[in-house]
């Protein structure tokens, strides 16, 4: 397992200065933001001129001596799961271009958001649905030889873990980019969580607390100490990201991601190498 950090963290600043940041605070490899907001690469670009977007990445990236993990892109600012065809049609057109760009860059693996609960199709539809693109979305990325995740969150298809855990059933070769943030905040416990390991990829680490989505590495309740243990126990192949973002949630919950990132990654380091830390 290594520790990484995400180009996405620090505001919408160009990749070069959030790349510097990232190494600036000893990380080698990050995820890349691929998505509509707070990101660097727009995912529209990405995938309509793969090649030429890549080599633009690549050229940075390089130069600063990062190695980018996942590419994480959420979706083409619909829904995959969205109840019109032909919107998900074009989701569906322009997936084998973003594809396509992250393996030129060098990406282990996409992240998708599931898809949402449609009031007019309800929670069993809208998981039917989700499954079903999904299905279509993975055959493409495995042809490129990429990974497809999916973040399981509120407000998503898959925001109670069982659900996750149907859908990764459901949908054979599909990943989990897992964050217990999503699910201590509305209340579960870790324990609740703990299932998902078994379709896990990927990992973004931050701290929480039961209604609080984003939490200082002091005030958190999440045990990361147990999950390494756990991920040592199920031979986990995956890389752990450090997520504290800019962004309003993070700002609500008055946490300063510059503090924040540097000493989540201490103490994941510290796990890593069997010291002992706080969590």
């Amino acid at each position: 397992m290594k520790i990484g950090a995400c180009s996405f963290a620090f505001g919408p600043k160009p990749l070069r200065e959030a790349g510097q940041i990232i190494k600036g605070f000893g990380f080698d490899f990050m995820d890349l933001g691929v998505c509509l907001g707070n990101t660097q690469i727009h995912p529209l670009e990405a995938a309509e001129r793969p090649e030429q977007t890549a080599l633009e990445a690549m050229k940075i990236l390089e130069q600063l001596e990062l190695q980018p993990d996942e590419c994480f892109v959420l979706d083409f600012g619909e829904p995959i799961n969205h109840p019109e065809e032909g919107i998900r049609k074009e989701t569906r057109r322009r997936f084998p271009g973003l594809v396509r760009f992250a393996s030129k860059v060098g990406c282990r693996s996409v992240m998708l958001i599931p898809g949402i609960v449609h009031p007019d199709l309800g929670r069993n539809l809208s998981l039917e649905l989700a499954i079903q693109e999904l299905r279509e979305l993975v055959k493409i990325s495995d042809e490129a030889g990429i990974f497809l995740n999916v973040e399981p969150c509120e407000p998503s298809v898959a925001e109670k873990p069982q659900d996750a855990i149907t859908l990764c059933q459901e949908v054979p070769g599909l990943g989990l980019t897992l964050d217990y943030s999503h699910f201590i905040d509305p209340g579960y416990d870790q324990a609740a969580v703990e299932p998902l390991h078994q379709f896990t990829r990927h990992l973004h680490a931050r701290q929480a607390s039961p209604g609080r989505r984003v939490e200082s590495v002091e005030q958190g309740t999440i045990d990361f100490s147990r999950i390494m243990s756990l991920f040592r126990q199920q031979r986990f192949e995956g890389n752990i990201v450090v997520e504290y973002v800019d962004c309003e949630v993070t700002r609500q919950c008055d946490v300063d991601v510059m503090t924040e990132t540097p000493k989540m990654k201490h103490v994941l380091d510290s796990l890593i190498q069997n010291e002992p830390s706080a969590t």
